[in-house]
């Protein structure tokens, strides 16, 4: 989202450059959430997925509607980034079957929020786009992610496609792999080339929209049961 837009003179709304994606990409953070919901799934880390989305989805409606107002809309940002940081975490701490590496995980949630405050209240400027945290953040899951696909590929039976981890990984690490520089990048450049930081974020969200579609695709596959384990390091047990 093209976070922090320059405040106007007037609050009247107005049409962003390519914002026909930007909302498009929005709409589509709904998709996992209507799985989860519609099929009624009572496996956690669909659950911790789709809870996720939705709180991009809220995060990212407020910073569309003061950026179209031409409010600054980073603060919204900076406060959304540990909660869906934690409650992906939490997304494949559930998924694990080693209490070591689950429990790593959760502890690894807890330890952003901490890590998070410490920069955020120190050097990061809540007023403009995030030069710390929001990398962080992409570096963190990239590599929960890219462990999470390395696993699965390796451990979960042929083929490794109909495993919703698989889509879901591949999704995520598509969403965080593009946007790891993103914030950083926009913020040394939005004083001398605006128009240059909306097209990266329209086509950031071009790639956001194939990104969660590849999430809506784990969210509909047949959903890996915690009592066999995704990561599990021994093979489940012929039924």
């Amino acid at each position: 989202m093209p976070a922090g837009v320059p405040r106007a003179e007037s609050a009247q709304p107005v049409i962003l450059p390519g914002q026909w994606v930007l909302t498009s990409s929005i709409g589509v953070e709904l998709l996992p959430v209507l799985v989860a919901v519609l099929s009624r799934t009572r496996d956690t880390a669909r659950r911790w997925v789709a809870l996720g989305f939705l709180v991009w989805f809220v995060q990212d409606c407020v910073v569309m509607w003061m950026a179209v107002r031409h409010l600054n809309n980073h603060l919204v940002v900076h406060l959304g980034n540990p909660v869906a940081t934690a409650v992906f975490l939490l997304a494949y701490a559930a998924w694990m079957d080693e209490p070591v590496r689950r429990r790593a995980l959760r502890i690894a949630a807890a330890a952003y929020f901490l890590v998070w405050a410490g920069l955020f209240l120190t050097i990061e400027d809540p007023n403009t786009f995030s030069q710390y945290t929001d990398p962080l953040q992409a570096l963190v899951l990239i590599l929960v992610c890219a462990n999470a696909l390395v696993r699965v590929t390796e451990r979960r039976p042929a083929p490794v496609w109909r495993h919703d981890v698989f889509w879901i990984s591949i999704g995520l690490l598509l969403d965080f792999g593009t946007g790891l520089l993103l914030a950083p990048v926009s913020g040394v450049l939005v004083g001398s080339d605006p128009s240059l930081v909306v097209s990266a974020y329209v086509a950031k969200a071009g790639v956001n929209i194939v990104a969660y579609l590849l999430v809506t695709l784990g969210m509909l596959c047949a959903p890996s049961h915690s009592s066999t384990g995704v990561f599990s390091l021994r093979q489940a047990s012929p039924s």
